[in-house]
């Protein structure tokens, strides 16, 4: 009897360490800020110059690349975390955990959705600076040709 009721507190201790480390893995908790937007015109847009221009145009592309990488290790990582809560919960139901501890398996639920929603929204947030990365890229390439640079 004791050495199963440890192999049940030992499966919800695991458990429980697995949920916390996906949801610190995606940055789940509810308390993660998202990576701030990028506008596409900005004050002073049609003021700079041509280096300026050249500059921005420059960072604007790696901006791009960098937000796309981001979206797709945002996916990644929510995936990792779906699949890190899901191995956890059957191992607590595997091991008896799940039906000897109440309340294991909304806990552990909820914590794999916290992980999925957060590298969802990061996974979004990103895309859309790609997105403003491109449009203010195109801006200003506007800008430079019509300043005949």
């Amino acid at each position: 009897m004791n050495i199963a009721l440890n192999s049940v507190r030992a499966a919800a201790i695991v458990g429980v360490a697995a949920l916390a480390g996906a949801c610190s893995a995606t940055g789940g908790g509810g308390s993660t800020s998202l990576a701030p937007l990028i506008q596409v015109s900005q004050p002073g847009d049609a003021a700079m110059t041509c280096e300026e221009l050249s500059t921005e145009i420059a960072a604007m592309d790696g901006a791009m690349a960098e937000h796309r990488m981001a979206a797709a290790n945002a996916e990644r990582s929510g995936a990792a975390a779906g699949t890190g809560a899901d191995l956890a919960t059957n191992a607590a139901l595997y091991s008896g955990a799940l039906g000897r501890v109440p309340g294991l398996g909304l806990a552990a639920n909820a914590a794999a959705n916290q992980a999925r929603a957060s590298a969802a929204a990061e996974a979004a947030r990103r895309e859309e600076n790609a997105r403003n990365a491109e449009m203010r890229r195109t801006a200003l390439m506007g800008v430079y040709q019509g300043k005949g640079c």
